[in-house]
């Protein structure tokens, strides 16, 4: 599995506030890539993450989690729906769009300090990328190709150079154009 994809998702998850959950499709939307494979991961990785904060569409944690999600919600102020099964998501959902910024500002953090630097591109493709705040090859990965091929400067090779590099270093594009 693709490791920065996994610290994506987990970052995502520490990210949701205190007596809120988020479905594994909103997570999903954030990071690029499905709600199955959030799923897997909080399964294989999430263990040390907030996971009861993550949910199905439904509200319901799903498998056997909900006994073990009852004291968290508990302490947090989050009440199981009449059925037993999960939450009211309506009533507990994390506001999206403050979800969505205080990810961004984590992983801008996250990566001004550990990111892996672009390859040699191109001048201009490069100062394209700067200019629209892209400075490693991480941050290249949370915009789709054809959002970097809109930039005024970078052209299809500049696209290929870092997709083999991406591909170097088992990496690949999941953002989808939109």
């Amino acid at each position: 599995m693709d490791d920065f994809l996994v610290d994506r998702v987990l970052l995502a998850v520490e990210q949701i506030p205190s007596g809120r959950v988020v479905a594994y499709g909103d997570i999903a939307r954030l990071v690029g890539t499905s709600p199955r494979r959030v799923g897997s991961i909080m399964a294989s990785h999430g263990g040390q993450a907030t996971w009861w904060r993550v949910v199905g569409a439904s509200g319901d944690p799903g498998g056997n989690l909900i006994g073990r999600a009852r004291p968290h919600w508990s302490a947090e102020g989050i009440t199981v729906k009449p059925n037993g099964l999960g939450c009211r998501i309506a009533d507990y959902r994390a506001d999206l769009d403050e979800l969505a910024a205080a990810y961004h500002r984590a992983l801008d953090a996250l990566l001004a300090s550990s990111g892996t630097p672009l390859p040699f591109i191109g001048r201009p493709a490069a100062a394209a990328l700067e200019q629209f705040g892209i400075t490693t090859l991480e941050q290249v990965l949370e915009h789709s190709e054809a959002e970097l091929l809109g930039l005024h400067g970078v052209g299809p090779k500049a696209i290929r150079l870092l997709a083999d590099e991406l591909g170097q270093l088992g990496w690949r594009w999941t953002r989808r154009a939109g």
